[in-house]
């Protein structure tokens, strides 16, 4: 990595205003998919409810925003995200919204337990997000789904 990288957030910080308090600088955003991939929440969080979480499903798709941040956002983002104990960074091939492929780093949980649900404060934040970023309706349907509210 040289300068900076993509970043595909999917979950809290699809939240401009969060992504920024924990990366400062935004290089450049726009909104991306991650095919082959669905959004689950499994990943347990403090006080039992769950945060976001993708993980393979060949045919869905994850849509998201792509961020252009510095390494040193992404080392600090590391941190926010608890690397390596609670989810580990790997590269994924996302799409633009242009079709252009685009190689970039997410996160994927390190332990996952099923039949959780996300707190009510911790879904709008990325509902917010989802509508800052003009996602797609059926995937803001699917994100309540995934949440238990659908």
């Amino acid at each position: 990595m040289s300068g900076s990288v993509w970043y595909f957030a999917y979950g809290s910080n699809l939240n401009r205003a969060q992504m920024k308090s924990r990366v400062g600088q935004i290089l450049e955003e726009r909104p991306a998919r991650l095919e082959n991939y669905e959004l689950v929440f499994n990943k347990k969080a403090r006080g039992g409810s769950a945060t976001a979480n993708i993980r393979p499903a060949p045919g869905k798709t994850v849509h998201g925003v792509l961020y252009r941040i510095s390494e040193q956002a992404l080392r600090a983002l590391d941190r926010f995200e608890g690397v390596p104990e609670h989810y580990r960074r790997i590269e994924v091939t996302t799409v633009d919204h242009e079709g252009n492929k685009i190689e970039a780093q997410t996160y994927i949980a390190t332990k996952v337990e099923n039949g959780l649900r996300p707190a009510p404060h911790y879904l709008q934040t990325i509902l917010q997000g989802a509508q800052e970023h003009n996602l797609p309706e059926e995937h803001i349907k699917s994100i309540k789904q995934a949440a238990g509210l659908a």
